[in-house]
Order: C-alpha cells, then sequence, then structure tokens
C-alpha cells in the first residue's frame, strides 16, 4: 500500500485547480478498514477519519489526520447528466 501525507487535498495533485466543496457537502467517519488505518497510523499517529466531500466538478475522497493533513486523496469528476 502506498499512501502519501500531503497538507491538503489540492497539494496531492489529484484535485483540479477549480475544484471549490459545496458548503455542507460533505461527510466524515471513522477508517472501518483495519490495515488501511494501521497503515495511516505508521505514516502519521493519531486519529484518522475518511471524508467524502462534494464540488462543483465531482467529489473527492480522502483520509483526513486530526491535524488536517491528508492522505490517499482521490478525484471523481460529476458525470454528465442526460
Amino acid at each position: 500500500m502506498s499512501l502519501h501525507v500531503y497538507p491538503n487535498v489540492y497539494s496531492s495533485g489529484s484535485v483540479p485547480a477549480g475544484w471549490v466543496p459545496t458548503k455542507g457537502g460533505g461527510i466524515k467517519y471513522p477508517v472501518r478498514n483495519a490495515a488501511v488505518l494501521a497503515h495511516l497510523r505508521q505514516l502519521l499517529a493519531g486519529k484518522w477519519q475518511k471524508v467524502i466531500k462534494d464540488g462543483n466538478t465531482g467529489e473527492v475522497h480522502y483520509f483526513e489526520h486530526e491535524s488536517g493533513q491528508v492522505a490517499g486523496v482521490k478525484f471523481f469528476p460529476k458525470r454528465d447528466e442526460l
């Protein structure tokens, strides 16, 4: 598993520059996968949570440390609605 820690979602290189989160469009919950949580704690000890944030051009999924640093950032563009 290769996760890297970044200061924010934009510095990960996965999120497009024009992406803006929707106000109230996010959810946070505990990391349920024990192996992933153990790996994240090896990178940076402390509390981690899974975050999904909706934005103007798509969703961003990532793990957030209690310090605000992030890891495993993935961007999912919005599909064109028919």
